[in-house]
């Protein structure tokens, strides 16, 4: 994969997200392990998750990057987002008022 372009096709996408997804996860199993938890580093995480969710298609802002066949993995993509976000909240994460 051109690190230059988007993933050309979904499963180059899953890649990404799985690999983003994986980074995040490891990011949390540090700050889990070295405590206090401090805000920022909660923050930080959240920025991923948040990343993840828009990759996922729900915000529009990625749609120009999104692959034809995507839409066969959606339920992975929540599946993913919902874990990572479910493990912030319980990291004590808590989301700004909108």
């Amino acid at each position: 994969m051109d690190t230059s372009s988007p993933p050309q096709t979904a499963e180059e996408y899953m890649i990404l997200v799985r690999q983003l997804a994986a980074i995040t996860s490891k990011a949390m199993d540090y700050i889990e392990s070295h405590p206090p938890i401090e805000a920022r580093a909660l923050e930080r995480i959240a920025q991923n998750v948040e990343t993840i969710a828009c990759l996922r298609g729900d915000s529009g802002i990625y749609e120009t990057t999104r692959p034809a066949g995507l839409a066969d993995y959606q339920k992975e993509l929540y599946a993913i987002e919902d874990q990572l976000r479910s493990r912030l909240l319980g990291l004590g994460y808590t989301y700004p008022a909108r």
